[in-house]
């Protein structure tokens, strides 16, 4: 039989989602007593092996690519699906929890297992302080295929000391 977990993404046990549906808020299922989440802030549905969920609260529950990533409000009333991987939390950035697709007993303490370690490998990254954005499209009416300059070598950057600064500021970028 195949089932999900809840693993906790700053830290603490994977939490087993029973069949059918499941309360979130503040309460002792997920052990949450901040008081901004509702005891029905929202509704998970896990029926034949899908897992969904709902926002029921005012306060909405929110989605992430990654824990790194910028939350997304989710709109109040609505179903959302979620997938082995996914990131959504209660408020953002705080109570997050990462979806982990289970199957039979052995094969579930191996997976959460594995997303736990994929986890700490996940903060040991630096994280680029930039997303990833693709260039726009050319206006209407424009070529596509139009040749495109090649850009130009950037000149080598140095990094010195400098006294005047507070330690944690001390090093000077020139070009």
């Amino acid at each position: 039989m195949s089932g999900f977990h809840l693993v906790p993404v700053h830290g603490g046990g994977p939490i087993h989602l029973p069949p059918g549906d499941t309360v979130l808020g503040r309460g002792p299922f997920l052990g949450v007593s901040d008081r901004r989440v509702s005891r029905n802030h929202g509704l998970l549905e896990n029926l034949n092996g899908q897992l969904r969920l709902k926002p029921t609260h005012f306060n909405p529950c929110f989605m992430q690519s990654s824990p790194a990533d910028d939350p997304r409000p989710l709109q109040k009333g609505s179903w959302y699906p979620l997938r082995h991987g996914d990131v959504f939390s209660l408020l953002p950035g705080q109570f997050m929890y990462e979806v982990v697709a289970v199957g039979g007993e052995e094969e579930e303490e191996e997976q959460t297992a594995s997303c736990l370690e994929k986890k700490k490998k996940k903060e040991e990254r630096p994280v680029s302080p930039q997303p990833d954005v693709e260039p726009p499209p050319p206006p209407i009416g424009q070529d596509r295929e139009q040749p495109q300059e090649e850009p130009e070598a950037a000149a080598p950057l140095h990094i010195e000391e400098s006294e005047d600064l507070p330690t944690s500021l001390n090093k000077v970028c020139k070009l």
